[in-house]
């Protein structure tokens, strides 16, 4: 059988900080994905598992005001629990714990449309640039993400990866140098040193192909005019390619 769309899955990386002095980038991190839905308006987090399970989820957003808030709430399996905070936006939906056969979803108020799923041995879905803000002079700010082929044996061919929506024109993506690699920069503010293109551009992956099992990191630029508005779009990018 060939590789399908949902072999192939965009992952965080080992640093996210939420600040632009900490260390950026680095490995993957499969446990996390840069992969959900903003509230398309204020509303509490609603949250629910396909089974039983009481593990601690932790949300956090800005609400109205553009304040960080936070909130915990255990699962009751199948029961829908809402949680009692008010968000404008999600930035992170964090679980103590890995499960091996659990999926949770995240609505946007009770019984409202699912914003995000959390699959099976994850625990995390993050926002990107997360606790970033505009300056009084124009900002630029890089973050790392992977795209894994996760096929068992299958090798994915002509391989590109694509910024494909960026709703706000605020984003463009690079390529990291080789398959695999590890590399972080100093912080956000540091340019990781690939080439930046714009929504629609292809770029190849190197070599062009990626083995079962090989993953791609991306560089994702973000760059944001003095005293800018906030943004509640979500950019989109994609991994293509040939199989057999």
């Amino acid at each position: 059988m060939s590789i399908a769309a949902s072999d192939l899955i965009a992952y965080g990386s080992a640093s996210r900080p939420i600040d632009d002095v900490s260390t950026t980038g680095g490995a993957i991190d499969t446990t996390d994905r840069p992969d959900f839905t903003q509230f398309t308006a204020n509303a509490v987090p609603a949250i629910v598992s396909d089974g039983a399970d009481t593990r601690n989820v932790t949300i956090e957003g800005r609400n109205a005001a553009g304040a960080i808030v936070s909130e915990t709430n255990a699962l009751n399996g199948t029961t829908e629990v809402v949680f009692a905070t008010t968000m404008e936006r999600i930035l992170t939906i964090t679980i103590a714990s890995s499960s091996g056969t659990r999926t949770v979803t995240v609505k946007q108020g009770a019984g409202g449309a699912t914003r995000a799923t959390v699959s099976i041995n994850e625990t995390s879905r993050t926002a990107f640039f997360r606790r970033s803000a505009s300056e009084s002079g124009g900002t630029i700010r890089y973050e790392k993400l992977f795209w894994k082929n996760t096929h068992a044996t299958l090798t994915l061919n002509a391989a590109q990866i694509t910024l494909t929506a960026d709703p706000d024109a605020r984003i463009r993506v690079g390529v990291a140098g080789s398959l695999n690699d590890t590399a972080t920069v100093a912080n956000r503010k540091t340019s990781p040193g690939v080439t930046f293109v714009d929504d629609g551009v292809a770029q190849n992956v190197p070599t062009t192909i990626m083995a079962a099992g090989d993953r791609i990191g991306v560089w994702v630029e973000m760059n944001l005019p003095a005293s800018d508005a906030a943004h509640r779009t979500t950019f989109t990018t994609q991994l293509s390619g040939t199989t057999v």
